[in-house]
């Protein structure tokens, strides 16, 4: 049995990833939402109330864990406020993206770190908008991308600090997906997101590199 943790787990790709997930028993998996509440009504899947944002939140998310082991970490839940076309730093967006996308999701990570198997496995889902080598690079959603971009140096420094546990962590980016964010628009659906974060973790793939479609991008 596999034990694991998929934040943002309510909507989009956490949702499609946990159903991917618990469609085998082998898996248990624990979602999160602001609310506590998930539509998917599985018995080997539960999700907890996490505002990234609270560390007093993130403190009783662990807590309510109990003394579990975790072999997967799937840090999926991030924010991005500002309009599409927007350019200026506005700073209370830019703190508030960082809460959340940078802050809550490393402070969770560092604090569940105890609790990880021998070979146990971080994915962190950022963005090609995370990304130094995007090709249509433009100056919109720059709050985004900068909480997006920290999250990456966050994966290779953590990967190299977890050598000697054998953990690995890995970057992913689920490329343009429709989900809230994303749009109807979209050429992926969630469900194809929850499938590459599922090759993932079923694959003994090197720790501390940037993920596309189940090949290795550049950062």
């Amino acid at each position: 049995m596999k034990y694991g943790i998929v934040t943002g787990s309510s909507r989009g790709i956490g949702l499609a990833t946990v159903e991917l997930l618990t469609k085998d028993l082998e898996f248990n998996v624990i979602g999160s939402s602001t609310s506590g509440n998930n539509p998917l009504d599985n018995s080997n899947f539960k999700c907890l109330e996490l505002d990234l944002s609270s560390s007093d939140s993130i403190d009783k998310f662990v807590e309510n864990l109990g003394d579990i082991k975790l072999d997967f970490l799937i840090n999926n839940a991030g924010v991005l406020l500002e309009k599409w076309d927007a350019s200026e730093i506005n700073m209370e967006q830019l703190k508030k993206t960082f809460n959340i996308n940078v802050f809550g999701t490393i402070e969770l990570t560092e604090k569940l770190l105890p609790l990880f198997t021998p070979n146990a496995h971080v994915i962190n889902i950022t963005s090609d908008w995370g990304s130094f080598s995007e090709q249509n690079f433009d100056a919109f959603q720059p709050h985004y991308k900068m909480s997006k971009a920290a999250l990456n140096m966050y994966t290779k420094l953590l990967a190299k600090r977890l050598e000697d546990r054998n953990i690995i962590v890995s970057s992913l980016d689920p490329g343009w997906t429709q989900t809230d964010m994303g749009g109807k628009i979209a050429p992926r659906l969630p469900k194809d997101v929850a499938i590459d974060i599922l090759n993932l973790l079923n694959n003994d793939v090197e720790s501390g590199r940037f993920w596309h479609q189940g090949k290795v991008r550049e950062w």
